[in-house]
């Protein structure tokens, strides 16, 4: 039931459009608090995807994955929601990905790829007085999505990735990152924040 009443009024709000606050920092506000926790539900998937895909290392064999995995690196990051989604670390990385969360008249919000310029994220955002809401949007998605869900998500990837090393089921180097992402985005599907989205 109480599922079913979310849908209900978020399709109410879509329904009805949303008038999205100035994108510059400001005073930090209920309206820019709002805005901000509206955007992070349409934008939870692709947050928790990105975080997760920055954890494992660059350019891995098979062996580095599965040492990853069997170390309980995965699982202690995800598990660490305040240390993973701390706002200095997400600007940097969203920065670096050109990542930016785009609103639409419709009320909903997405993270778009830009070019050329780097997009904006304030890296404290802790101020009463200088309030970036996207930031806080994507943070806020950050720390919803892996404070409930941190545990399940890491669980699924493992069991997705489970055998990556087997000589049976030797993976090859350019097929390696579809298996990440592809594992990635199956365990993030299981947050209640992008279930939700």
């Amino acid at each position: 039931v109480a599922a079913w009443a979310w849908a209900a009024a978020a399709s109410l709000e879509l329904a009805d459009g949303f008038d999205w606050p100035d994108a510059g920092i400001g005073q930090r506000t209920s309206e820019r608090v709002k805005a901000g926790k509206r955007a992070s539900r349409h934008i939870a998937c692709s947050v928790c995807e990105e975080c997760v895909l920055e954890l494992f290392p660059t350019q891995p064999d098979a062996g580095q994955i599965a040492s990853f995995l069997e170390n309980g690196e995965l699982e202690d990051a995800l598990g660490d929601a305040k240390k993973l989604c701390e706002m200095r670390s997400l600007a940097q990385l969203f920065r670096k990905l050109r990542l930016e969360v785009a609103t639409r008249s419709d009320g909903s919000a997405e993270l778009l790829k830009v070019e050329g310029k780097l997009p904006f994220y304030e890296e404290i955002n802790t101020s009463d007085l200088v309030f970036h809401w996207k930031s806080f949007a994507v943070q806020h998605a950050c720390a919803e999505t892996f404070r409930r869900d941190g545990e399940t998500i890491a669980a699924a990837i493992q069991e997705s990735l489970r055998g990556i090393d087997d000589a049976v089921e030797a993976v090859s180097a350019e097929d390696l990152p579809r298996r990440i992402s592809d594992a990635t985005q199956r365990g993030c599907r299981l947050a209640k924040t992008c279930k939700r989205a």
